[in-house]
């Protein structure tokens, strides 16, 4: 029997999406290197990849391919806080293209994605299965209605969720969670 497999995206899942002023940082050397990872989501992955050996785990993000720096970084970074996931296990495609197409042999429908970019998951289904990860930043309008998880969960119900999820035990459709960035109340005091 063929495992199940999870692709997991990197910005703004496992690395925390930081915005940018220009598109030229963007292409600075150290921005993809440098950013902070979202723990609790790397610390389930590890959780997932540990416990569940019936999960294949994958990276799957895309890259500025006309970036000295971007994929180099990727991997490095990678390297740094997710080992455990080797380079036959990192998929980078350039940016633009449809992350199921980058799957040699093309995706099954027990297939699952975890991403917090809409338009990948609505990509990625049919033939496989979306789950949104909400970071704070995304999901402001609620366009994605089916499984999203947030990701100010502990690693170990994080990775719980997911397994849930791909295994048919249970559909998670958190609501929105509140910005980061917000204004205090009026009247209210922090």
């Amino acid at each position: 029997m063929e495992k199940q497999r999870l692709f997991v995206d990197m910005d703004g899942t496992l690395a925390v999406f930081t915005p940018v002023d220009t598109l030229e940082t963007l292409y600075e050397e150290g921005y993809f290197l440098h950013l902070k990872p979202q723990q609790n989501v790397v610390d389930a992955v590890k959780q997932i990849i540990t416990n569940n050996p019936e999960i294949e785990v994958f990276i799957l993000s895309a890259y500025l391919s006309d970036s000295a720096y971007a994929l180099k970084e990727k991997n490095t970074w990678l390297d740094h806080f997710l080992p455990e996931i080797d380079q036959k296990h990192r998929i980078f495609m350039p940016c633009g293209c449809d992350k199921k197409q980058a799957i040699q042999g093309g995706i099954r429908s027990n297939d699952y994605l975890l991403d917090d970019y809409t338009a990948n998951l609505n990509a990625w289904e049919p033939p496989a299965r979306g789950i949104k990860l909400l970071n704070g930043i995304n999901h402001t309008n609620g366009s994605w209605i089916k499984d999203r998880i947030r990701m100010n969960r502990n690693p170990q119900e994080f990775a719980t969720l997911i397994i849930s999820v791909m295994k048919g035990k249970t559909q998670i459709y958190d609501d929105k969670q509140e910005l980061i960035k917000r204004k205090p109340e009026r009247g209210r005091s922090r």
